[in-house]
């Protein structure tokens, strides 16, 4: 074990330090005349300038978020050198390869360029997805040969490429052309494609660098479909509705928890209407297999219920159960198909239950360390990347799960990575690359493989790494509230006006409330796990609280408490009630909490 300076206790919610955002006369008097103006409650104004939006067309824009806004797909390089190649290798009848990843990034990439040169063309790409486990992420030269024998001419990389500078030189020594559609970071020198889009290049002029894949995909058949329009070569080609495939492009961009802001706001927005209105076969199957509504159909939804069990089919087997379950139209075979996804998904559920339970007992050594780095050779490595996350929820401390991998004709470990804000997982891996065989990702998750014997050497300098670049993080980060209120002004109406902020998700979440010196019945759920507050409120206020994995909390609430919570409709048999989610709960502290500068917005007052 590694000893550090920083010497963190594991994450415990009692231990967690709460803070209240600020909220001046000023800010108030501001939020009342911005919420009269654009005709919303105040409160809600309040929360859009906490999120940076300080001038009326700023959040006009925001909750608008209209298609119409959307940046010219031009501005992104090589955007037209890329959807002239396309044209020029489809007027040539050349073999086009989509080259996808096993996760819903790159599935839901794959399935949007093909659905769209089907119905514009009439053509069905090839598409060859690789297998996590025995290919692992991204091009490999195995694979570009193989695809090269088979008369490929031109490959399209989805979700991955930009780092792959090896393999694209690989491809281009085969006579093959190789067009990029990523949003990973770009390698240093960047491959040698032939196109080369991501928003994340150096000399790229497009302002949102926050695409998924799925976004940057669908920027490109924008342009491509302007095109097509003006060229005469494909006057019989059909004039594709983009819209009504942005349904998969929320289905990705929600999945890749890329930042609901901006331009993937304004996707996403879009999307869900999509999928409500134009039910693919695809997508109502997964509804139903999910247990989920379609018409109900949201952020959550995606995130927590479609995007898992699509993720699943790649992390056990074959990621091309879910991207033909996104192409097909006939309701039988979509059937049959999500049917497969669900089994993947439990059999993932199984294993990763298992390792996480190990995962978890052998953290407990590491707890001191800046890093926690767990490992064992018999780990199904399709999810290692859940379990880290697992491990960073329990103790927050940037974590390393590894299990072993012998495809490469020799042993070696292999794994994922995922980080805690304000540490930048990747720049740490770079100091330490020296014992890596391979490595790759972003601020917040990476992948990695090493030899068994470099493990020791590799744990005591990423800590090292770690101690001397971010000496003071925080056990916990702080639990923030955006604003403090009565129990009693959590109604129905307020709701309504929360609904304007969707869809909800990373870099725009649902806000978090304060609500101090609460009395309410107790109960546990689950076998203890869970903690659930009972309100004797009339209909339309909150009905109940829950706390999910606070059951060991119930005794707190033998008196007053102060909860946060974020607030939401829940249906149950037709009937609707407000349920509160319990982020924190304590004993009633009447003392203020730090950073408060006015600590009640009034209610009362509606527009």
């Amino acid at each position: 074990m590694i000893n550090t300076e920083m010497k963190p206790k594991q994450a415990d919610a009692l231990d967690q330090q709460w803070q209240l955002k600020s909220a001046s006369e000023q800010d108030i008097a501001q939020a009342t005349q911005f919420g009269k103006s654009l005709n919303v409650h105040p409160l809600l104004a309040h929360l859009l300038i906490q999120r940076g939006f300080h001038t009326l067309e700023d959040m006009k824009s925001f909750l608008n978020a209209s298609l119409n806004d959307l940046p010219d797909p031009n501005l992104m390089l090589d955007c037209d050198k890329a959807a002239r190649r396309l044209l020029d290798a489809l007027d040539q009848q050349e073999s086009i390869v989509i080259y996808g990843d096993y996760d819903v990034d790159g599935v839901t990439s794959s399935s949007l360029i093909w659905r769209y040169f089907k119905e514009a063309f009439d053509t069905e790409l090839n598409v060859y997805i690789p297998q996590r486990l025995k290919e692992g992420y991204g091009l490999n030269k195995e694979a570009i040969s193989l695809l090269a024998k088979k008369g490929a001419q031109l490959i399209i990389t989805v979700d991955n490429g930009s780092s792959a500078f090896e393999e694209v030189k690989h491809a281009k020594n085969l006579g093959l052309d190789v067009v990029i559609v990523d949003h990973h970071t770009v390698s240093s020198p960047e491959p040698p494609a032939y196109a080369h889009l991501n928003p994340h290049r150096s000399n790229c002029t497009y302002p949102d660098k926050n695409l998924a894949a799925v976004g940057v995909a669908f920027m490109l058949l924008i342009h491509l479909r302007r095109l097509v329009r003006s060229d005469q070569r494909f006057s019989s080609a059909q004039q594709v509705d983009l819209s009504k495939l942005l349904d998969i492009v929320a289905l990705g961009t929600v999945a890749d928890v890329a930042q609901l802001q901006g331009v993937n706001r304004a996707l996403v927005k879009s999307g869900l209407d999509t999928a409500k209105n134009n039910k693919k076969a695809g997508i109502v199957s997964l509804c139903e297999t999910s247990k989920c509504k379609l018409e109900e159909l949201s952020t959550y939804n995606i995130g927590y219920q479609l995007g898992p069990r699509l993720n699943a089919a790649g992390r056990i087997d074959d990621a091309r159960c879910g991207f033909k379950l996104l192409i097909s139209d006939q309701m039988h075979e979509t059937r049959q198909l999500a049917a497969h996804v669900e089994h993947y998904n439990q059999e993932r559920r199984a294993i990763q239950e298992n390792i996480q339970r190990e995962a978890l007992e052998q953290a407990e050594q590491y707890a001191q360390d800046a890093v926690i780095i767990v490992q064992d050779p018999d780990w199904h490595h399709g999810v290692v990347g859940i379990v880290a996350s697992r491990i960073v929820d329990r103790f927050h401390r940037p974590t390393i799960v590894l299990g072993g991998d012998d495809q490469h004709g020799e042993f070696r470990l292999k794994g994922s990575a995922r980080s805690i804000p304000k540490l930048n997982l990747k720049v740490a891996l770079d100091q330490c690359s020296h014992h890596l065989l391979t490595y790759g990702g972003h601020a917040a998750a990476a992948g990695m493989s090493l030899k068994p014997e470099s493990l020791d050497a590799f744990r005591a300098d990423l800590n090292r790494v770690i101690n001397e670049s971010s000496p003071k993080l925080r056990v916990l980060p702080p639990l923030i509230a955006d604003a403090e209120l009565n129990l009693q002004d959590v109604n129905a109406a307020l709701l309504d006006q929360l609904a304007y902020l969707e869809p909800l998700g990373h870099g725009n979440p649902a806000p978090i409330f304060l609500t101090r010196g609460i009395q309410a019945r107790s109960s546990t759920m689950s076998h203890g796990k869970h903690l659930k507050l009972h309100f004797n409120f009339p209909p339309n206020m909150p009905a109940e609280a829950i706390g999910w994995g606070m059951g060991n909390q119930v005794d707190l609430c033998r008196g007053l408490v102060d909860i946060c919570y974020q607030a939401k409709w829940d249906s149950f048999r037709g009937v609707r009630k407000i349920v509160l989610m319990i982020k924190g709960i304590r004993t009633h502290d009447p003392s203020p909490i730090e950073q408060i500068t006015s600590s009640l917005l009034s209610l009362e007052s509606r527009p």
